[in-house]
């Protein structure tokens, strides 16, 4: 019947369990109605995690974040870590320093950490292009990738020591598998290839 369990959560999750203690949640709710607040808190936080690594990641997640960061410290902090276990069920990606964001800062460069990976990295992978300098005339994304993996991943590392980022960030360009942030780099240039094209034209 549905199709999206974000839309599951938010529905299920409505309905008051007969044995739950309705006083005492409505004390903890910010607005007079726990059951409610906790069902939407879950779609929202469903809505990011579900969808990590899918292509509508950016349109939904962009549709939440901003009722998700008015949440309390504590609320954020099982966005984060939930946000933490799916890259690493997505990408296979840990940390190199166990990371456990305790402070709205910390959660803030999660948040940041997951927009990087997901769309926010238009910037980046450009100005790699820039430096990597293919031949126009018969550029081909997913070839050139192939061919010239070490180059690279040797620029990626020239763009760690000439550009400042944030430290999950910085961390994943540093660690993640050679193999695997190839196959990353390769996979958000392809959607970027026009923008890519356009700006070594100019060069």
């Amino acid at each position: 019947m549905f199709e999206d369990r974000d839309l599951q959560i938010l529905l299920g999750n409505s309905i008051e369990e007969p044995e739950t203690d309705y006083d005492d949640a409505d004390a903890q709710s910010e607005l007079g109605y726990p059951v409610e607040e906790e069902a939407l808190r879950e779609y929202y936080y469903v809505t990011i995690t579900d969808h990590i690594g899918k292509p509508d990641f950016r349109e939904h997640y962009l549709s939440v974040i901003r009722f998700v960061q008015q949440y309390s410290l504590i609320s954020q902090i099982i966005l984060a870590n939930s946000i933490l276990e799916q890259i690493e069920k997505v990408y296979d990606h840990v940390p190199s320093i166990s990371f456990d964001p305790n402070s709205y800062e910390e959660i803030n460069e999660v948040y940041k950490f997951i927009e990087f990976i997901e769309y926010d990295h238009e910037d980046f992978v450009v100005e790699v292009w820039s430096f990597l300098n293919p031949e126009t005339n018969s550029f081909q994304v997913e070839k050139y990738c192939e061919q010239n993996k070490h180059k690279i991943v040797s620029e990626i590392e020239e763009q760690l020591k000439s550009r400042f980022f944030p430290w999950l960030i910085a961390d994943f360009l540093r660690t993640y598998n050679k193999d695997n942030i190839i196959e990353w780099f390769c996979e958000k240039s392809k959607n970027l290839r026009t923008l890519i094209f356009l700006s070594l034209s100019k060069e």
